[in-house]
């Protein structure tokens, strides 16, 4: 069993939520080489999302791994209710460079496969239907993306309908994501985190990513003296 300790990771909010599918479908797709060669769909897994603060994040039971040379460079976790293939689709008919993401798919043969892991699904209790926006982070780009209100690295519109870009540097919190699939065992743990003003987004740290979390923290504690949930 693969064990994967930091990864490019994607937290659906709502059901349905297009943006964060188009998002993930479409960013590093700006460079020459394409940022992943296969997909794979899980359905009915538990991804169980912990944490010690009490913010309203609820486990997931759908999944996208995005595998780049047979390598996992991108997990998407989803809610039980979302209509995957709707979404997929959506985010695959998307623009780009004057032609459909699903022809860029095609022309690079870009595979999709799809399993069903067949489990109870584990609640932890939260509601879905107002959770806060997670926007986890494993890498400096990324991150300067994120704090401008982005979702993704590449140049995109994605995550910008919320207009709270004033964030507090937390120095303390842990957000755990634990996730079994098929061939993968996703354990990535955040440690620290800029949470919006309004509490509607999050960016949390992830703790073995290529983020330096030691200067990070000195930078912003000299800025501010965070504050606690």
């Amino acid at each position: 069993m693969n064990v994967i300790k930091t990864i490019d990771l994607w937290t659906e909010q709502n059901e349905n939520h297009i943006e964060c599918f188009k998002g993930a479908f479409i960013d590093g797709f700006e460079n020459k080489d394409t940022p992943f060669d296969t997909f794979k769909v899980i359905r009915n897994g538990n991804c169980i999302i912990t944490n010690e603060n009490n913010l309203n994040i609820s486990n997931k039971h759908n999944a996208i791994v995005f595998y780049k040379n047979n390598i996992p460079v991108r997990l998407m976790v989803i809610n039980r209710n979302t209509d995957v293939d709707k979404c997929i689709n959506i985010a695959l008919h998307q623009s780009f460079n004057g032609r459909t993401l699903n022809e860029i798919y095609r022309r690079f043969s870009i595979r999709r496969i799809d399993i069903d892991m067949k489990q109870q699904p584990i609640y932890n209790g939260l509601d879905n239907d107002n959770e806060i926006d997670v926007g986890s982070c494993d890498r400096p780009n990324l991150l300067n993306s994120m704090l401008l209100g982005c979702y993704t690295q590449s140049d995109t519109e994605y995550g910008k309908s919320n207009d709270d870009n004033n964030y507090d540097f937390i120095p303390d919190i842990f957000i755990h994501y634990d996730f079994m699939t098929d061939t993968e065992h996703f354990d990535i743990e955040h440690c620290c985190a800029f949470l919006n003003a309004n509490m509607t987004r999050i960016i949390p740290l992830q703790e073995n990513s290529l983020l330096n979390i030691e200067e990070i923290r000195k930078q912003f504690m000299q800025h501010n003296k965070g504050r606690c949930l």
